[in-house]
């Protein structure tokens, strides 16, 4: 058996004994290090710890003796080195740490024996469990067929049921619709369980076009009452305001100017072409009777076009 050199001594011999320096300047070199720590004493080697090109602020000096680095430790421990006060202690030596034992798990006890396997002191054999029992699920259809049998009915009675619940259900449907009242409040015609189909609303009629009032789309939905107006400041306005929705108050995005007369709505149908507002591109053209606000219950309301804003 050949003789070989302990793991630890070979360190020694390779490593030397070294000194942990900590508090460096980042803009300290190498040489610089070992330029001071080679008084009076000569070391093997200067490092100092980076991370990529940048210096973390601390290294290691490494001496040939432990005499010499301990000597190191007390000659330049609070020494000055790039204007910064150095740390300086002999560094501890790396601690191999044993490898951790493998954890080994232990088998799992098998299941209860039955009652037979226990008396005789032999383990009974203990079968995965597959799902449900395709015996015991075929014994269950047996006996559901057997009582259905007993009971007098046939295999084909069941569906006719479930065909005759379905239609229950849906005449039941057809009675709650036909019992719904129609639009004009009284309850709706049926025939054979089936409601008769509503009757049509009227259509709404448009007025003439206005004679003093314009419709204004497309306005910014930050726009005020005064700022409508401003907008038609070079004709005579008798009243401006912008529609809002009920309740938050928010703009719907279109108001009406009112004229004080057909002359002045006809001025602004011809001028008021490529009129912008924020950056908006404004739609103005003469309103109709029906676009005319009215105020009902609180609440105003205005058609624009044959639709209600």
């Amino acid at each position: 058996m050949s003789d070989t050199t302990p793991t630890t001594q070979v360190h020694v011999e390779e490593d030397g004994h070294k000194v942990f320096v900590g508090n460096l300047s980042f803009q300290t070199t190498e040489a610089e290090l070992s330029e001071l720590f080679s008084k009076p004493t000569p070391v093997l080697k200067a490092n100092i710890i980076t991370h990529g090109t940048r210096s973390r602020g601390y290294g290691f000096v490494t001496y040939d003796t432990l005499a010499q680095a301990e000597q190191a430790a007390l000659t330049y421990n609070k020494a000055e080195l790039g204007g910064r006060e150095i740390n300086v202690e002999v560094a501890k030596p790396k601690v191999e740490r044993a490898p951790a034992a493998p954890k080994v798990k232990t088998p799992k006890q098998p299941k209860a024996e039955t009652k037979e396997a226990t008396e005789t002191g032999e383990a009974a054999d203990v079968k995965p469990r597959t799902g449900r029992n395709p015996r015991s699920r075929a014994s269950r259809k047996t006996n559901r067929n057997k009582n259905e049998g007993e009971e007098g009915t046939s295999a084909e009675e069941p569906a006719a049921t479930n065909d005759e619940a379905k239609e229950g259900a849906r005449r039941k449907r057809n009675n709650r619709r036909s019992g719904r009242k129609g639009a004009n409040g009284d309850a709706a015609a049926t025939e054979g369980g089936v409601a008769a189909p509503a009757a049509p609303s009227a259509p709404r009629t448009v007025g003439p076009p206005s004679k003093t009032t314009v419709f204004v789309a497309n306005l910014p939905f930050a726009m005020e009452d005064a700022g409508l107006k401003e907008l038609f400041a070079q004709f005579k306005v008798a009243n401006a305001h912008v529609v809002r929705r009920r309740g938050s108050g928010r703009s719907k995005g279109f108001g009406f100017v009112e004229l004080v007369d057909e002359a002045e709505q006809q001025k602004v149908i011809e001028k008021m072409t490529d009129v912008k507002a924020d950056g908006r591109e404004l739609v103005i053209k003469v309103a109709l009777s029906e676009e005319q606000h009215s105020e009902k219950d609180g609440e105003t309301k205005e058609v624009q076009d044959g639709w209600t804003a």
